[in-house]
């Protein structure tokens, strides 16, 4: 196949995450050579793009045009990239002939989707046709499901080296740094509420309760898979953390299945001690002591009683949620979508930039092996988790693959960040302010 004119296509660049996507590309360029260009629709809205977000004395990056709705301006913009960066969702909506374009491209396709009902529409479809056509379809490849996901495979491989044995259980939990979040608005942007009210409208699925739902068709303990690793919404005190934890936001539903998935796909592969074991289990909450910190001079412990009572506020919407897109009542979807479009952002608005650079989050890792030997790590993240550590991370991977630092492992199709990207990914990522290491 020709060498294609660019490394980099973002396309979906004028959206609020893509904007900062583009920030991102213009970072990386001014240190490496790099050809990259912004794809859309709208060519005016893109130079108004490029003359915001990339300075006049450094390398301008070119302009591709394409609609979602128009395949062959697709398959034109696929052909000229070896990586293309899609940030135009929602993605059940538009985001099939997008893939199916880089399949017949060879080019890999990553994403930003939490809609997971989706992704297992595309693993049914076309996981085959891109693993003949050895394309890496790497979907959740910000926040959601990126580092839990990589943040896995470290842990495990690390238990491994420091034990031989395989693991036997992952957990995560979240801590949140920086600026306190004052407002929806500064939560999340306008394309993620277009992504749940797409969730609300077209999921007639059992993503939202099941874990195991992007398991491989032919995995043979599904059921067990998805009652292991069952979503706990009951906000519960942790003792590694010494602090009462809840599930994770914006969505506890989102980051196990790919996180599942990328233990089956490794597992598969395994030709001597797999990382895991058949029984593993991951589990994922947040810590209520980042939210609500203690007074000065006064320990975690003192705010307690307002951890529990801020971790049910955090439960209950989110298992409402789960009900309601797994329920077949359409009230309920109903009356979620006039509340979001009531109270939420609308496309194209996102957090301020005092909350993009003031905020930052974390993870303590625990791994457990067969014998039960453990192995805590921490990793720690600049930037606000969904809108500037997520188009961070994403440009970091795309820029990898294109070059052949990352993605170097046997998997093809659609796959996960990582059994798409590899543990190289672990290093990769620190450029975009994310640091994996021990703390034992």
């Amino acid at each position: 196949m020709p060498a294609k004119p660019f490394d980099v296509i973002v396309f979906g660049a004028t959206g609020f995450t893509g904007r900062q996507s583009v920030r991102a590309m213009v970072h990386r360029a001014a240190t490496r050579p790099l050809r990259w260009a912004v794809a859309g629709r709208n060519e005016a809205r893109l130079r108004g793009v490029i003359q915001e977000m990339v300075p006049a004395a450094a390398v301008q990056p070119g302009i591709v045009i394409a609609d979602a709705e128009q395949l062959d301006s697709l398959q034109a913009l696929a052909s000229q990239t070896a990586v293309l960066l899609n940030l135009a969702g929602p993605y059940a909506l538009t985001g099939e002939a997008v893939v199916q374009a880089c399949i017949a491209q060879g080019t890999h396709h990553l994403d930003l989707t939490g809609e997971t009902f989706w992704v297992r529409q595309l693993i049914e479809r076309h996981h085959r046709a891109a693993q003949r056509a050895q394309v890496k379809v790497i979907a959740c490849c910000g926040y959601e499901a990126l580092p839990f996901d990589l943040a896995t495979l470290w842990a495990a491989q690390q238990l491994q080296q420091r034990t031989g044995e395989a693991c036997r259980e992952v957990k995560l939990v979240v801590s949140f740094t920086g600026k306190r979040i004052t407002s929806a608005k500064d939560a999340v942007s306008g394309g993620t509420v277009a992504s749940m009210r797409a969730l609300l409208e077209l999921d007639t699925t059992d993503c939202v309760r099941n874990p195991a739902c992007l398991l491989p068709p032919d995995a043979v303990d599904a059921a067990a898979v998805a009652e292991r690793n069952a979503y706990r919404f009951a906000p519960h005190y942790d003792s590694d953390v010494r602090a009462v934890t809840a599930p994770t936001i914006p969505a506890p539903f989102i980051n196990p299945p790919i996180v599942l998935r990328s233990v089956a796909l490794a597992n598969a592969l395994a030709t001597d001690v797999p990382l895991f074991t058949p029984d593993f289990r991951y589990v994922e909450s947040t810590d209520m002591a980042s939210l609500v910190p203690p007074p000065a001079r006064l320990p975690r412990s003192a705010t307690l009683p307002l951890q529990w009572a801020a971790a049910a506020a955090i439960a209950a919407p989110l298992a409402g949620l789960s009900a309601s897109v797994a329920g077949p009542l359409k009230f309920q979807r109903g009356a979620l979508r006039k509340l979001m479009e009531r109270f939420a952002p609308q496309p194209g608005v996102g957090p301020s930039e005092a909350m993009l650079d003031g905020s930052g989050y974390g993870f303590e890792v625990f791994a457990t092996s067969t014998s039960g030997q453990r192995f805590h790590g921490r990793v720690t993240a600049q930037g606000h988790p969904g809108y500037r550590s997520t188009p961070e991370m994403m440009v970091t991977a795309g820029i990898g693959l294109a070059r052949g630092e990352l993605g170097r492992t046997p998997h093809f199709g659609i796959v996960t960040p990582a059994t798409g990207l590899g543990i190289e990914a672990i290093d990769a990522l620190r450029e975009a302010g994310v640091v994996f290491s021990a703390v034992d």
